[in-house]
């Protein structure tokens, strides 16, 4: 049996995961080449997926499937003055967020429960640590000018993103 903390910690990352989805089909619209596509594409897919991923879980434990707030709705409206910001300071802002805000709650789901007390929890508590950090280092990647910055999101992808030439 989880907790209620983990049970919070999981909504908190649940939502996280619909913000994410918002912003980054906000700044997928404004995207300005098939390389800009590609990055933000794979960071929409990442979010969908994480969605995808803790799903069962949340229902499993009888918590609600949908938004309870009108999160995606308020990340679009945020996100939406972005597109005046140049490509490569978008993605440090992005990064600040990860590791300020995101990051911390979403590595503190992994410490709320183990796998005596439920497995397929804590597999997916560990996962979405990874999955944050991946999206961190792609924001790295992208101030930094790495070729390929999406890579280590399109690593932890079932389904990735095709690239194109």
């Amino acid at each position: 049996m989880v907790s209620t903390l983990f049970r919070e910690c999981l909504m908190d990352v649940y939502i996280a995961e619909h913000g994410g989805e918002a912003a980054f089909e906000v700044m997928l619209s404004h995207a300005e080449n098939d390389e800009q596509r590609y990055i933000l594409g794979t960071l929409l897919q990442a979010e969908t997926e994480g969605k995808a991923l803790m799903r069962p879980l949340i229902s499993r434990l009888g918590l609600p499937l949908l938004d309870p707030g009108n999160t995606r709705a308020e990340t679009a409206a945020a996100t939406e003055p972005f597109k005046e910001v140049p490509w490569r300071e978008r993605f440090v802002f992005l990064g600040e967020a990860v590791r300020t805000t995101y990051l911390p709650r979403y590595e503190e789901l992994a410490t709320l429960v183990s796998a005596d007390e439920d497995a397929q929890a804590a597999k997916i508590a560990q996962f979405m640590g990874t999955h944050e950090r991946a999206l961190l280092a792609l924001a790295v990647n992208v101030i930094d000018g790495v070729a390929d910055p999406a890579a280590p999101v399109a690593a932890i992808l079932h389904f990735p993103l095709a690239r194109l030439a």
